[in-house]
């Protein structure tokens, strides 16, 4: 294959993945948009900021704080004052959320499992070693990592290579 006609597969391939985890994560979440990203999101960093949750998912603050309110209406976060910064906002799943936010993605990893059945699991391990390298290559900063993984399964992803990228570039920002 040329190397247009493998970045053309890819990036196919790609949407196709893009596709079914945004459908399968939003069959469970409470609303359309950014709303499951912003469940799991919270899920994994119980105490995230808005300003941090609206950077992940490149919403206005106008449209972070409306989210926020709709899901803390809904009975699945909750606000909390920051324990470092009293004035500032942070965010917690409730119970409810919780459940929402593991089925977000048990749907989630159900329908990439699926797209991932036509592999053996001798390919499928080298295509997860492939694409952890590709992933750790996207990650520029911070706000990059959180919005990379806005949708993953944190408990799944032990040894995280976007977690391990975003730490290397931080502790040697000069020398990348």
């Amino acid at each position: 294959m040329t190397d247009s006609k493998i970045e053309n597969v890819i990036g196919a391939l790609a949407l196709a993945f893009a596709d079914t985890l945004q459908r399968d994560a939003q069959a469970e979440a409470p609303e359309a948009g950014p709303a499951a990203a912003a469940v799991t999101l919270i899920g994994h960093v119980p105490g995230l900021s808005i300003e941090r949750l609206r950077r992940a998912l490149s919403l206005s603050h106008s449209g972070a704080v409306r989210l926020i309110d709709r899901l803390v209406a809904e009975g699945l976060a909750a606000r909390f004052a920051a324990p470092d910064d009293h004035r500032a906002v942070a965010l917690r799943l409730t119970p409810l959320g919780e459940t929402t936010c593991n089925a977000i993605l048990s749907a989630r990893q159900s329908g990439l499992a699926s797209a991932l059945a036509v592999l053996d699991p001798q390919e499928v391990q080298e295509f997860g070693k492939l694409a952890a390298k590709v992933l750790r290559g996207l990650v520029g900063s911070e706000d990059q990592a959180y919005r990379i993984c806005r949708l993953c399964n944190y408990i799944a992803c032990l040894e995280c290579p976007v977690e391990a990228e975003l730490s290397l570039a931080m502790a040697t920002p000069d020398t990348r």
